[in-house]
């Protein structure tokens, strides 16, 4: 989400995902076509949810600093509270080792989505943070996005990573799954590059409809049916609940607007990502304009009917209109 503008920023933390495997069901499942094809999806899906417990377990053991400069890409980016985005393994390492994420007690992170693209290329997660002192208290700490792509060596590493603080855990509604299982869109194969373009330019139209119509009728038109957006008391689970909570962000009130600067895509055609900048310019209580600069992740995931919907999204401030 570019910025959930109710007085506070949307919530999110580095994070990790739990263990076991995760099933895929339903039509998603059944589209992907043979028996052999389905159970790719699975091992790709468990295998990015073991990379996520692996980076956990290894932050116990080392520190949070080590742990994150040990499974993030060369070139991964960090998303952070007031400050322009952390670029490259070293920046992070060294934002961690300021802000190490154990401070107060062991860190443990417990996922509500994760998923992957069709050829397994690329993933996406998103949940809770929280941090356990005195081997009996423990108390939320934030929420999370990360975007993964898996190496050539076959290895996942973090790219892109969103994380803020939170009082509240994010609690998923009865019936909601941890991977989609929405029907999948005709399969492609592209080259990555393509597919982004597509991904930016969903993006680009999506802030056209915020600065035309608002970002209320915005957030809710670009919503897929599954989106999850790490905000509120306990997230935002599905486009109705997206549409009710965006709906008091009509033009009059916000002109929200951001354009994305770097990404990347599945060759698959079907999972994106893009981070970028935005600008909001609304009124404080005294009605004098104000003016609020913020950096996002927005993860795209291309629907049965060959549309380009988010389905995750989540973002934070920045100090001035450059970056992300």
């Amino acid at each position: 989400m570019k910025r959930m503008f109710a007085g506070a920023l949307v919530v999110a933390a580095l994070g990790t995902l739990g263990c076991g495997g995760a099933k895929a069901t339903g039509p998603g499942a059944e589209a992907a076509g043979t028996g052999t094809a389905r159970q790719s999806l699975e091992d790709s899906r468990a295998s990015l949810r073991a990379a996520e417990q692996a980076m956990s377990d290894a932050a116990e053991k080392s520190g949070s600093a080590q742990a994150f400069a040990d499974f993030v890409a060369d070139d991964a980016v960090l998303l952070v509270e007031g400050e322009y985005a952390q670029k490259g393994k070293e920046a992070i390492r060294a934002w961690l080792a300021a802000h190490p994420l154990e401070a107060e007690g062991k860190v443990r992170w417990t996922p509500v989505r994760w998923d992957v693209s069709a050829d397994g290329t690329l993933g996406y997660s998103l949940g809770n943070a929280s941090v356990e002192s005195g081997g009996t208290s423990v108390r939320p700490a934030g929420r999370y996005i990360t975007a993964w792509k898996r190496q050539p060596d076959g290895q996942w590493r973090v790219v892109v990573a969103v994380r803020n603080a939170a009082k509240t855990p994010m609690t998923p509604p009865a019936g909601f799954t941890p991977s989609s299982t929405l029907p999948l869109p005709e399969p492609r194969a592209l080259v990555p590059a393509q597919v982004l373009e597509e991904a930016k330019a969903a993006d680009r139209a999506f802030s056209a409809q915020s600065t035309a119509e608002g970002m209320g009728k915005a957030f809710t038109a670009w919503a897929a049916e599954d989106a999850v957006l790490p905000q509120g008391a306990a997230g935002i689970f599905g486009h109705d609940a997206v549409a009710k909570a965006y709906a008091p962000f009509t033009l009059d009130k916000i002109d929200l607007r951001w354009e994305p600067v770097l990404g990347d895509a599945a060759g698959s055609g079907d999972l994106a990502y893009t981070v970028g900048r935005a600008i909001a310019t609304g009124k404080n209580e005294q009605g004098q304009p104000e003016v609020d600069h913020v950096k996002y992740l927005t993860v795209w995931r291309r629907q049965s009917d060959g549309q380009w919907r988010y389905v995750a999204d989540g973002g934070n401030s920045s100090p001035g209109p450059q970056g992300p």
